[in-house]
């Protein structure tokens, strides 16, 4: 496995070499102009020349690599270990073989065919398939399926009859691995159909994905969904659910991401709506102070604190970059 790791000198290295021929080749300068570039993935990089934002997302793709490589190949501990670790044993017999394996087909694969990061981005997405951490991926494509009923909805809305564009519903995961939804979970639900029956806001966002306990089989947003409109009366058309956040801070990150893919306005404010302690640390300046350690900007904007149980906001076009360095919550 160390052997599939960038050093930081090559790292180096490729940034400068990239740099080059982004001058040099106008295929290169028309992907990262015409493509990288508008997509949002690397919005923090916005205000760079095309060489320096395409040498700052390799590098942060390349430490992202080494990353997956070093937690589900080695065994290292990720931020946060008790629901995102390794699922094997490094030292047993069968993580053995299957690393054996693994180190066969990527040697088996010819050389000439492939780009020069390609053994180590092959090696991470085998480790994270082994590992069965395809969380990032699952659900997808959201638009065509869990979320297509409330996108063809959202260009028919009359945006001025609602005080807010969005009701944001964090989860809140169970200890226990065959309960699909906490008490937290549903009172939060019950909160934001309330909220929706009343109307606040044409739709309800329910954010969470699967989380705890480690490897569990149920997703905090989809059982939240099941029991709007089992529960709650609130129909599919105004649901939208996001099943891939697995920590606080990307809940209110992927609100702001859907809000904007979506073509929610950007500048209408959203309601989050959670139990008190979630909302007080929400609204705390610890949480400010989380968002940037672990995502490096805030993904909202706190507009008021109405009640205990919510907060209003802006979503920030920040929450569009992608994190590699955090692969089951990217």
């Amino acid at each position: 496995m160390k052997s599939l790791l960038w050093t930081e000198e090559e790292i180096r290295i490729v940034s400068f070499a990239l740099e080059r021929l982004y001058h040099e080749d106008a295929s290169l300068r028309e992907l990262v102009n015409k493509d990288l570039r508008p997509s949002g993935t690397y919005v923090l990089y916005q205000d760079k020349s095309g060489e320096a934002l395409l040498a700052n997302a390799w590098e942060i793709c390349a430490r992202g690599t080494n990353n997956i490589i070093a937690v589900y190949g080695q065994g290292e501990a990720p931020r946060y270990p008790l629901i995102d670790s390794i699922s094997f044993d490094v030292h047993s017999s069968e993580f053995q073989q299957k690393i054996g394996a693994m180190a066969q087909s990527l040697s088996a694969e010819t050389p000439d065919s492939q780009f020069f990061f390609s053994p180590s981005l092959k090696a991470a997405l085998q480790l994270l398939a082994m590992n069965r951490r395809d969380e990032a991926g699952r659900e997808e494509p959201m638009e065509t399926a869990g979320n297509a009923a409330a996108i063809k909805t959202i260009p028919r809305i009359q945006w001025s009859k609602y005080p807010y564009s969005v009701i944001v519903v964090p989860g809140a995961g169970p200890s226990d691995p065959n309960t699909a939804l906490s008490d937290a979970g549903r009172s939060r639900t019950a909160l934001a159909a309330e909220a929706y029956h009343a109307g606040k806001a044409p739709f309800i966002l329910v954010s969470g994905g699967y989380v705890h306990p480690s490897q569990t089989r149920f997703a905090e947003a989809l059982e939240m969904k099941k029991a709007l409109l089992t529960d709650y009366h609130v129909p599919e058309t105004a649901i939208l659910i996001d099943p891939h956040a697995r920590h606080t801070t990307t809940n209110m990150r992927d609100a702001a991401r859907e809000i904007y893919r979506y073509k929610m306005p950007m500048d209408k404010p959203a309601l989050v709506i959670s139990n008190k302690g979630q909302i007080d640390g929400i609204a705390s300046q610890a949480f400010v102070y989380r968002c940037l350690k672990e995502m490096g900007y805030l993904p909202y904007k706190i507009v008021e604190h109405p009640s205990d149980t919510s907060l209003v906001f802006l979503p920030r076009l920040d929450s569009l970059q992608q994190d590699p360095l955090d692969p089951l919550d990217p």
